[in-house]
């Protein structure tokens, strides 16, 4: 890795990282009890295996229909029958989901060292949302999204908008992830990589791996220096 010396800026992927993705599932038992966890990851994971089909295809589907399809393939594979008012309360739980409880302290410790910034997928208003719900906004300099670039994760044009606006070199940009497949991707994009590994998830065995591992930005914090 580079020097982390050389470091200026990084760029954080939003969910799973900083945002628990997973705190969705308390709401969801309310309705569907037991269920939640399992929703939950399957909606996520579907997600995600959206954008790479996607982007496979060089087709492009907005976020908001994306996050929709992705909803409807785990209600039936799980067979659950969710009204569209329900629905559309739990995607908008993206702008009120709570940040990892290390998040602001080392957030706060990070920015007093490097600009920082997120790089994702999802929309900007809802990560704005909830960055300020979360009290973390004023530590980021700002939100890119590759939403209005119609390019997805993990795809190499998706990691180049993060050393265009930002406006750096790319040794000097760490990405920071807590999903394998875009710590992956970042990391054949060439970027310094840290994989935040919160629930000693396996790294997908591709022959690429992340520069630092660590389980939370607390620590993240204390091997960075800051």
């Amino acid at each position: 890795m580079t020097d982390p010396a050389r470091l200026k800026a990084l760029a954080f992927d939003y969910y799973g990282t900083i945002a628990d993705k997973l705190a969705l599932a308390a709401e969801i038992d309310a309705g569907f009890p037991g269920r939640g966890t399992a929703f939950t990851k399957l909606w996520f994971a579907q997600t995600q295996r959206y954008c790479f089909q996607n982007g496979m295809m060089e087709r492009h589907i907005p976020w908001s229909d994306l996050t929709i399809a992705a909803f409807s393939f785990a209600c039936q594979e799980m067979d659950m029958t969710v009204s569209d008012e329900m629905r559309d309360k739990w995607i908008e739980a993206d702008t009120r989901l709570p940040v990892y409880d290390d998040a602001p302290k080392a957030l706060a410790r990070l920015a007093a060292r490097f600009d920082l910034y997120v790089l994702s997928m999802g929309s900007p208003w809802m990560i704005e949302q909830s960055q300020a719900n979360g009290g973390i906004a004023e530590h980021f300099k700002g939100v890119i999204s590759a939403e209005p670039h119609k390019v997805y994760k993990p795809g190499r044009a998706a990691y180049e908008l993060g050393r265009r606006e930002i406006g750096v070199a790319v040794e000097e940009l760490g990405f920071v992830s807590g999903n394998s497949f875009d710590v992956i991707g970042a990391a054949n994009y060439v970027y310094p990589t840290i994989w935040v590994r919160r629930y000693g998830q396996a790294l997908d065995d591709l022959g690429l791996e992340p520069d630092i591992i660590v389980t939370d930005l607390g620590e993240m914090a204390d091997r960075l220096g800051a």
